[in-house]
């Protein structure tokens, strides 16, 4: 068997190809560290319902619904916390490269930034436009790690790939 010439990559010694870079999945389970982090930080805020930054207050997952639910921002708040820890979770698990975590994590995160889309349009619509900033730094953040977790990259990073 010959190589196919010059300028091509030669494979390593035994022939076997290279082990594909397990960064890419560090990488993504740090961005939905980030997000866990975020989240569980505007929900510790909003706490009590009484903090004066209503941007803080908008942006925890969940509260959105709050008002339908419960009148109060209790739901928003065990529904931010409940978020916060379960993508935590994930995290870790993306960072061990297990590739069923990635999948849920996909699962879940793509409900995360339906809902954050539903948020900013219903803020908007309500007429809040100057208190969006914080939200739609959580839409983009969530975004954002979940482009990364779908990337082939990521795929090829994880433990079970062939």
């Amino acid at each position: 068997m010959s190589y196919p010439g010059p300028g091509w990559p030669q494979p390593p010694y035994g022939g076997y190809p290279a082990r594909p870079s397990t960064a890419p999945a560090y990488i993504a389970a740090a961005l939905f560290a980030v997000c866990a982090v975020f989240s569980l930080v505007v929900s510790i805020i909003s706490w009590d319902g009484s903090t004066r930054s209503i941007e803080a207050v908008i942006s925890v997952p969940g509260m959105a619904f709050s008002e339908d639910i419960t009148g109060n921002v209790d739901f928003g708040i065990s529904t931010g916390i409940s978020v916060a820890c379960t993508f935590a979770l994930f995290a870790i698990l993306l960072a061990a490269r297990l590739a069923f975590a990635r999948w849920i994590t996909v699962v879940l995160g793509a409900v995360v930034v339906l809902y954050y889309v539903y948020a900013v349009i219903k803020v908007l619509v309500d007429g809040g436009g100057e208190f969006i900033a914080a939200l739609a730094l959580s839409l983009v953040l969530w975004l954002i790690a979940e482009v990364v977790v779908l990337l082939p990259a990521v795929g090829q990073a994880m433990r079970g790939y062939r």
